[in-house]
């Protein structure tokens, strides 16, 4: 009986230790002193200005060059936007108005795009696709939108870039929607499954519209991709770290046609954005070189020169009254970043960013927008 007692003490002991083993791992994974360095140069961002812009449910809509201006959208308010400009600092209120009475619901993945002088109202639950001048700020119907969509990007004055979710497969898929038959175009080959095809290949869509070229980075793996306006595949290329395979736990949920995550996902890419020769990575991941407390206190954000296809430094955004990084956005001279309801303004230092020079009458044709951040809730049922 004594034996017995002693065993099971031994067991359980053993399954406890496991299990608390298995957190520490798994909470420390992206904090580990992973097997590649970051260069750091001294001063690539200094900072400018702070703006309390009183709710955490902003995200960058786009930017107008010419004014200086940059555009904050409101998650929880679909139809509202903020515009805020970078010489005075003066924010001011603007509301969108609808020609269109169709979309009578709107959703948390609902977006404003502003692209001057058009901005866009993305839906891809609806699904809707609005468009409209930021002279009047009216919006109404102006191509073909039957096709539901997860992430759209507008690539052309009727034609869009999106990524859905094959209804056969069940798994993530890039496309493009025009005005023209057959109307919805899919590239099921650009996506590269790895185990489950929704949450191995989920990442971020962006437009660099000065060099015409879709950029879809992973979330999970150290790899993006880089396609033209077909959507033909021109080159896949490599974040710094090396985490090639995804790291994530799936399952199916057969009576909603759909997949979950059953444990937590090792994040590579968190955010991304990119702007004329440049593609800014907000790693999830801490290089052999660097301070685990730096790491810990703030966000590193590592530069891809897309001209020369290498990586050319990395730099910190400090955490603000407690708030990390949310989401950031660069132009021809400042880097913009929310940490939860405050806006900070920072000036990009040329000697660093020597490329991020400011190109005429680029408000139209040169601005580069922001596919949002990492977001697993918009993998629904279509």
């Amino acid at each position: 009986m004594k034996t017995t007692i002693v065993k099971l003490i031994t067991c359980a002991s053993l399954s406890i230790t496991m299990v608390v083993c298995l957190y520490a791992v798994s909470n420390k994974l992206t904090h580990k002193q992973n097997s590649f360095h970051r260069y750091f140069p001294p001063h690539p961002i200094l900072l400018d200005t702070v703006i309390h812009i009183k709710y955490n449910s902003y995200y960058f809509s786009g930017y107008d060059a010419l004014n200086n201006n940059i555009y904050l959208g409101n998650i929880t308010a679909p139809l509202h936007l903020l515009k805020v400009n970078l010489l005075s600092k003066d924010t001011t209120q603007i509301s969108i108005k609808m020609n269109s009475t169709s979309l009578k619901k709107y959703y948390a993945k609902s977006r404003i795009l502003v692209i001057p002088p058009d901005f866009y109202l993305l839906d891809g639950i609806t699904p809707k696709l609005l468009k409209g001048n930021i002279s009047s700020w009216k919006a109404s119907e102006f191509m073909y939108d039957n096709a539901y969509f997860n992430e759209a990007i507008p690539i052309g004055p009727k034609s869009m870039a999106i990524r859905s979710i094959d209804a056969k497969k069940q798994e993530l898929v890039l496309g493009k929607l025009s005005n023209k038959p057959p109307y919805v175009t899919l590239a099921p080959n650009l996506l590269k499954k790895q185990w489950d095809g929704i949450f191995c290949t989920d990442g971020a869509l962006l437009y660099n519209t000065k060099r015409s070229e879709l950029i879809y980075i992973y979330y999970y793996r150290n790899q993006y991709l880089i396609m033209d306006t077909t959507m033909q595949l021109v080159d896949k290329r490599k974040t710094i770290d090396t985490n090639s395979i995804a790291k994530i736990k799936s399952k199916a949920i057969d009576a909603y046609n759909s997949k979950t995550m059953t444990a937590p996902p090792f994040l590579v890419n968190k955010n991304s954005y990119t702007y004329n020769d440049y593609l800014l990575v907000h790693s999830n991941l801490m290089a052999k070189n660097e301070s685990p407390e730096r790491f810990k206190n703030s966000t590193v954000i590592d530069v891809y020169n897309l001209k020369t296809n290498t990586y050319d430094f990395s730099f910190y955004i400090n955490g603000y009254k407690g708030f990390k990084l949310k989401r950031f956005m660069i132009t021809d001279n400042h880097l913009l970043a929310i940490h939860h309801n405050y806006l900070i303004i920072y000036e990009l230092n040329q000697n660093w960013f020597s490329e991020m020079k400011p190109i005429s009458n680029q408000n139209k044709d040169n601005i580069a927008i922001e596919s949002g951040n990492r977001n697993t809730e918009h993998l629904y049922k279509k």
